[in-house]
């Protein structure tokens, strides 16, 4: 039987192993705006079913970012659920808490097996089986090694998802969470067929010229305050209608703040596009605030130098609240 304990090591890894060989039906989902490590993990583990002869599924809260579209298998990736379907095992990636699958576990899961894979120091341990490593840079780090444990030949396409999930959640081997083993699993995709300078022009300098233009509108709006330690900035519906769009990637929105001299704590508020008033809320720290504290006190969480959560009310009323706490944690 399946250990329902925190594991945070090799043993982990092979619990997940062991449920993918002997469960048969899968949805495999992720957080909600989701990004490279995600959107990367989800194909890859969805490839590694098909390859063991399963059933699987992939579904998120949003849709996939237009500059992550081009790996292949991101069409297969719904938004929302089809009324009928009912999984028995539910793969749940790259999500501290369960809440932040958005409409998707707001759907029954009684009954369901829950599978969490994650690397956040402040996961919640709320599956069945949990696999988490905050040691590790990415989910997609994690589950080139489940591949390994698997038995899973990687295909150039699978090495470049899994490559996606790692490059951008290291900020391009430029964070803190980029370690040897990093470098390590980067080189064996790359002798898998993967081009490091063709993916980065494909994910980070293929941007429409609306993209670069609400980028533009999201800038006026960056403010400094706390002598200027603290350092945010907003994007709302209204900027995505003015210039045509309907989601965009802005993963990136946070680096222009957070890359100001002085800044300890970067915030960047993100209206949702759900009809009811609802807000993404991203940070980044130098590394003298723990943001995963800040983003925890919100029903969220991350890492020390970046978390995130999501608020259900207006942008001005998030914005209050966020600032207060940021304010609060440069006293303590």
């Amino acid at each position: 039987m399946y250990r329902k304990e925190r594991a945070m090591d090799e043993a982990g890894m092979r619990t997940v192993a062991e449920v993918f060989r002997d469960r048969d039906d899968f949805l495999i989902t992720s957080h909600v705006n989701p990004e490279g490590d995600s959107i990367g993990s989800q194909l890859a583990v969805f490839y590694m079913l098909k390859k063991l002869g399963k059933n699987a599924v992939m579904a998120n809260h949003d849709p996939v970012p237009d500059n992550l579209k081009f790996l292949p298998g991101t069409g297969l990736i719904t938004r929302g659920l089809p009324g009928d379907l009912c999984p028995g095992t539910v793969i749940v990636l790259d999500c501290a808490v369960l809440e932040r699958t958005g409409k998707i576990c707001r759907r029954p899961l009684e009954g369901q097996f829950i599978v969490n894979i994650d690397h956040h120091v402040s996961n919640e341990f709320f599956g069945d089986v949990n696999w988490v490593e905050p040691g590790a840079s990415s989910v997609g780090e994690m589950v080139f090694r489940l591949a390994g444990e698997l038995g899973v030949e990687l295909e150039k396409d699978v090495a470049e998802a899994i490559y996606t999930a790692i490059v951008t959640d290291t900020g391009m081997f430029n964070y803190d969470n980029t370690s040897r083993e990093t470098h390590r699993v980067a080189g064996e995709l790359i002798a898998r067929g993967v081009d490091p300078k063709a993916m980065h022009g494909k994910i980070f300098e293929a941007k429409s010229l609306s993209e670069i233009r609400l980028l533009g509108k999201v800038l006026t709006t960056l403010r400094l305050e706390a002598g200027g330690a603290l350092a945010h900035m907003s994007i709302t519906r209204q900027m995505y209608r003015e210039e045509g769009v309907d989601y965009v990637s802005t993963d990136e929105f946070i680096n222009f703040p957070r890359s100001i001299k002085g800044v300890e704590v970067a915030v960047f508020f993100k209206e949702m596009d759900d009809t009811r008033e609802r807000v993404n809320v991203s940070f980044r720290s130098s590394g003298k605030v723990d943001v995963n504290v800040l983003a925890s006190r919100f029903g969220g969480g991350g890492h020390a130098q970046a978390a995130g959560c999501v608020f259900n009310c207006g942008l001005e009323e998030a914005r209050a609240r966020v600032l207060s706490e940021v304010k609060r944690a440069f006293k303590e």
